[in-house]
């Protein structure tokens, strides 16, 4: 557990460290010689259940408050530092607020100094406390009343804190996400090179594993790791670490940069944000006011932006965004404190909603209002029901900085998502939306033209789902055109067992064509030779014989020779007969020619088709069988990709 300390300068912070763990935190000289601290120091305490204790002490003057802020980032438990002899102080509630902002609850409060104060006095500096508290929203904390200089409280308060860490929840990190590392201290080590000191916000570091700086980029190797000053081979989310990695100049990395994996080195300049004022601002936060963000251990020049203007009053919170003089990593759930533009004075906090807003301001509210909390599968979920054209999974994990795989589990089972290059997820709702309005255009279609088999998918998606990437509408389509009453053949849909040639004339023309295809085998006439033989207008015999391939019942071999789907069957499997007798499986179009008994114009044109179908690759003069299309399976069974070639014989 890692357990801060909070409260006025000379307070008695660095004291109250020592006596608990005898370890020194004050490293400076200057800190030493002026008794003050000006930098985030850091000890530890083994409790006697084997757990440990990390202690970070925060300066307390206001001028350190920047230092101060980057040493309390994820702590577990605090240490309100209120002395005897002066009470309540300004940084006494500052560092309060801070705490509150960053989503601390739990602390206990430590009046020192108790050995310069009756017990009246005590007794007044613990009313001031609990009013304190209640005003800046905090339950009461247990107050324990200590000596640096006698001793007197240190042991009871060794015990709270044994106390506290046996009962402490596992910290608010998701399991299997991707390591961040905050880094709040760089310095180098000899025989070593560069340490960087800080905490291990998520995921899990060990010796060897890759990291990189951010958002710098730059890469480094983990040659070393330590915790409470010993050597170990694995460090977890929540814990206090050094990190020593090796090919890394000191000069590339400073205090507010992170260490994170490769794959979760993702840096931007605006984020959106929940953002609560203070109630003791005297002024609005208005619309474009010049801030300083903290976050992480960084400490950031940016400006609030407002949807509409309009301003956040003292006391409240809203949604806003922030953008930012130099980008920053940063990730959903991520505390932050903002502070005045001269970065002399707190004045609110919150948390990143979306470290990667969209452009377009429709799909950035329905964002917004979905991600607003904490919780990533209910934050899901939202997603999910607002957003009509689908999640993409990789931007959803990239906000969360965790693995694509991990992000995917969350979904509700069965949930539409496509297998596009980008995995994208629907919600049953919304696709069954999308079904009801495809459903609707199609039969309008339908109505206006009975003659045509279906409707172009990119017609289709133009209409109905401009707004949605094609190859995704695509894909979640043929996923889905059963369950909506539809039938995708090619690249056109149509209404289940809708038949555009159901009509009697095509019907009586298709009595006389079939006959002549069927008869016809490997020699397979063109539309003007069926024109001729059957009489029918050769643009007829045209039409139709697209109108059946569109069916599946005719497969097109150029746009003027159309066959059964039986006969390319037979033909796929010469193909593999052709392949079996031949070297290494490669074949000419004369090998194939001379198995089939045609021209070697048809031929060429047979074998171009089973390229389209998948079943033959063309390399150079030659052919060999797709994987897939064994020469001894195909002969025994037909091709081994059916669904290409569909075999619906209607008379």
């Amino acid at each position: 557990m890692i357990v801060a300390t909070a409260g006025h300068i000379d307070h008695g912070k660095t004291t109250l460290v020592r006596a608990l763990t005898g370890m020194e935190t004050d490293r400076l000289k200057e800190e030493k010689a002026r008794g003050i601290s000006i930098e985030v120091g850091f000890a530890h305490l083994p409790l006697d259940d084997g757990r440990m204790l990390s202690f970070i002490d925060v300066p307390g003057h206001e001028r350190f408050i920047r230092n101060m802020l980057g040493g309390v980032y994820a702590v577990g438990h605090a240490l309100l530092v209120v002395a005897a002899d002066d009470g309540v102080m300004p940084q006494t509630r500052e560092h309060l607020h801070i705490l509150g902002l960053l989503g601390l609850r739990d602390g206990t409060v430590v009046i020192t100094k108790c050995d310069r104060a009756g017990p009246d006095r005590i007794a007044q500096v613990r009313a001031e406390v609990d009013e304190l508290l209640e005003s800046a929203g905090f339950p009461p904390f247990p107050q324990i009343a200590v000596s640096a200089t006698t001793g007197a409280g240190i042991g009871a308060l060794r015990h709270r804190l044994a106390e506290v860490a046996a009962l402490e929840s596992p910290p608010e990190r998701p399991d299997g996400a991707w390591p961040r590392f905050v880094v709040d201290r760089v310095f180098v080590a000899a025989g070593s090179g560069t340490v960087l000191r800080g905490t291990l916000l998520a995921g899990e570091v060990r010796i060897g594993d890759s990291l990189l700086v951010s958002p710098a980029g730059i890469r480094g190797r983990v040659r070393k790791l330590q915790r409470h000053g010993q050597a170990v081979e694995l460090v977890r989310a929540g814990e206090r670490c050094a990190i020593n990695l090796a090919n890394l100049d000191h000069a590339s990395v400073a205090r507010g940069d992170w260490l994170v994996h490769p794959e979760a080195d993702h840096v931007t300049d605006r984020i959106d944000v929940r953002i609560r004022v203070l109630r003791g601002e005297a002024r609005a936060l208005a619309h474009w006011t010049p801030l300083h963000l903290h976050i992480g251990a960084a400490d950031i020049p940016a400006r609030l932006a407002l949807r509409r203007g309009g301003a956040i009053e003292a006391g409240q919170e809203a949604l806003a965004q922030l953008r930012l003089d130099r980008p920053v990593h940063a990730a959903h759930g991520d505390r932050l404190i903002i502070r005045d533009q001269s970065a002399s004075r707190t004045i609110g906090g919150g948390f990143v909603v979306n470290p990667f807003p969209p452009s377009r301001r429709s799909r950035r509210s329905a964002v917004l209002q979905a991600l607003d909390g904490r919780d990533r599968q209910a934050g899901l979920l939202a997603l999910l029901d607002g957003l009509p054209d689908g999640v993409p999974m990789d931007w959803f994990a990239r906000i969360h900085t965790m693995p694509l795989p991990q992000a995917l589990e969350l979904l509700p089972q069965g949930a539409p998502l496509t297998r596009t290059r980008i995995p994208t997820a629907f919600s049953f709702m919304r696709a069954e939306r999308l079904g009801l309005r495809a459903a609707e255009a199609v039969a309008r279609f339908h109505a206006a033209r009975q003659d045509a088999s279906g409707i172009e998918l990119s017609r289709l998606h133009k209409e109905i789902a401009p707004g949605q990437e094609a190859k995704v509408f695509a894909d979640l389509v043929r996923q889905c055109a059963a369950g909506w009453g539809l039938e995708l053949v090619g690249s056109q849909l149509r209404l289940a067992g809708f038949d555009s040639t159901a009509n009697p004339q095509d019907k009586q023309s298709w009595s006389l064509i079939w006959p002549i295809l069927e008869d016809a085998g490997f020699q397979i006439p063109s539309a003007r030779e069926l024109s001729v033989q059957t009489s029918i207008p050769l643009q007829k015999v045209r039409d139709l014989l697209h109108r059946k391939a569109a069916l599946g019942e005719a497969v097109k071999i150029t746009p003027e020779r159309f066959a059964l789907p039986e006969t390319v069957e037979t033909l796929a499997r010469k193909a593999a007969e052709t392949a079996r007798r031949s070297a290494e499986g490669l074949f000419s179009a004369a090998d194939y020619r001379d198995v089939i008994g045609t021209g070697r114009a048809l031929a060429i044109e047979i074998l171009e088709c089973l390229d389209r179908q998948g079943v033959t690759l063309r390399q150079g003069n030659v052919r060999l069988l797709r994987a897939g299309h064994d020469a001894t399976a195909a002969t025994a069974a037909g091709p081994a990709h059916p669904p290409r070639i569909q075999n619906r014989r209607t008379r």
